[in-house]
């Protein structure tokens, strides 16, 4: 799936654009701690690593971060070639 094709599909799935960046932030934060919470379960109550659902929280994390870009325009494509710009500083 193209990134463009990724964009249109989830756009479809966005209830509302009321406080589109405060409510995308709060998004991220929500899917990072749910990782969080995954790894916790792992590491101090020895339970299996559910690998399927941190596939889930990261598409979700992507979900986000794609609602994010589009709102301050700003492609997924430019993100990662300032990432990397930053990175080799």
């Amino acid at each position: 799936m193209t990134e463009k094709d990724y964009l249109e599909k989830a756009k479809r799935t966005l209830s509302t654009k009321e406080d589109l960046i405060e409510h995308m932030a709060y998004g991220l934060v929500t899917e990072s701690g749910e990782i969080l919470d995954a790894l916790k379960k792992h590491k101090f109550y020895k339970r299996d690593l559910n690998v399927q659902n941190l596939k889930e929280e990261i598409g979700d994390l992507c979900w986000y971060i794609y609602q994010l870009c589009e709102e301050v325009g700003y492609t997924m494509e430019e993100a990662r070639k300032d990432n990397i710009i930053k990175l080799a500083k």
